[in-house]
C-alpha cells in the first residue's frame, strides 16, 4: 500500500464522515467531508406525516412506509445511495486508491449492496461498529487499516 491514498468512511444510518490519509501517515487523517441524513433520525410517524418528502420505494425495495419501521428503512437506504454516490465520484477524481468503511452491521450492510462494482473492488477493510461518535483524533487507533 505504498504511496496510496487512502479514504476512511465512518458512519453510520443518519451521519458519516469520510477522511483521507496515505500508507505513509496512517495515523495522520483529515477530513474531507461530513455528511448527515436527519431523515434517518426521525421517528417513523413524523416521516409518514412530511408531503414534501415521499415514498421512493420501489415495487422490489424495502418494506412500504406504511409498514412499522418501514419509512425508516428506506431513510436508512437513501443515506447509503448518496454515500456510495459520494465514493463513486471519488473514484471517478481518483482521490483514493483504498478504501475502509466502518459502520454498524445493518447499514453496512445497506452501504455494501449500494456500492458499485468499481467502489467495491478498492474496499481494504470493513469494520461493523459504529464509531459515528468518536471524536476524529481518537479515530486513527480505533478504526485498524490493515
Amino acid at each position: 500500500m505504498a504511496d496510496a491514498k487512502l479514504w476512511i468512511l465512518v458512519g453510520n444510518a443518519s451521519r458519516a464522515r469520510l477522511f483521507a490519509t496515505d500508507a505513509k501517515a496512517e495515523k495522520d487523517w483529515s477530513l474531507v467531508e461530513e455528511f448527515h441524513h436527519e431523515e434517518s433520525r426521525a421517528k417513523g410517524d413524523d416521516l409518514r406525516d412530511q408531503p414534501d418528502n415521499p415514498n421512493a420505494g420501489t415495487l422490489h425495495g424495502p418494506p412500504g412506509e406504511n409498514e412499522p419501521n418501514g419509512r425508516k428503512e428506506l431513510e436508512h437506504e437513501r443515506f447509503a445511495r448518496e454515500l456510495s454516490g459520494v465514493l463513486d465520484k471519488g473514484h471517478d477524481r481518483h482521490a483514493f486508491d483504498k478504501l475502509v468503511i466502518a459502520a454498524p452491521p445493518e447499514f453496512l450492510g445497506r452501504l455494501r449492496k449500494a456500492l458499485s462494482t468499481r467502489v467495491r473492488q478498492r474496499v481494504l477493510l470493513d469494520v461493523g461498529s459504529d464509531y459515528s461518535t468518536v471524536p476524529a483524533r481518537d479515530l486513527p487507533e480505533r478504526v485498524p487499516l490493515l
